[in-house]
């Protein structure tokens, strides 16, 4: 969507989940998200490990843990889960500007982790997450597109997606 930076709100939503997870205590970053079998600590380390990923750090992690990504991921985020939350929110804040998104996807994927997985967080501890509407825009679109093969469970083709808090219709 004309208007949105894709990479400079990755950064930007980053710097928030970063900045946000510090004023949390230990109960709250064991607290369990809203990723199946994660804590809220589980899902920043997910998020750190994909602001410092590159396409070779992520195929020798993939190799490493294991042949299936999604298995491999969820390895790497429980690993990183348990070290301590302030190292995981400083390693988050350098890693910002990390550029990563799985080769052949558009950066709105990138975008889109970094918002649903935040969001994840967030609502598991009772977090308001006001993000502006007009930046999952772009999100939305890929997301339709690949949703039946990426994710599960995702709305058929024939279903429209229709926002209720900007103008935007899709389908």
């Amino acid at each position: 969507m004309p208007g949105v930076d894709v990479w400079a709100q990755v950064a930007a939503r980053r710097l928030q989940i970063a900045d946000w997870t510090t004023s949390l205590d230990p109960p709250a970053t064991d607290a369990p998200s809203w990723c199946d079998g994660w804590r809220v600590r589980d899902v920043l380390g997910h998020l750190v490990h994909l602001a410092e990923a590159n396409q070779r750090t992520m195929v020798r992690d993939i190799i490493t843990q294991g042949p299936k990504p999604d298995r491999a991921l969820a390895r790497v985020a429980t690993e990183l889960g348990q070290r301590p939350v302030d190292e995981l929110t400083d390693r988050l804040k350098a890693a910002a500007p990390g550029r990563f998104h799985v080769l052949g996807t558009p950066a709105a994927v990138a975008l889109g982790e970094v918002l649903v997985h935040g969001s994840d967080m967030m609502r598991a501890v009772g977090a308001n997450d006001a993000v502006d509407p007009s930046v999952v825009v772009p999100v939305l679109g890929v997301y339709r597109r690949v949703g039946r093969i990426a994710f599960p469970g995702a709305p058929a083709a024939n279903m429209s997606l229709v926002a209720t808090d900007i103008p935007l219709r899709l389908g």
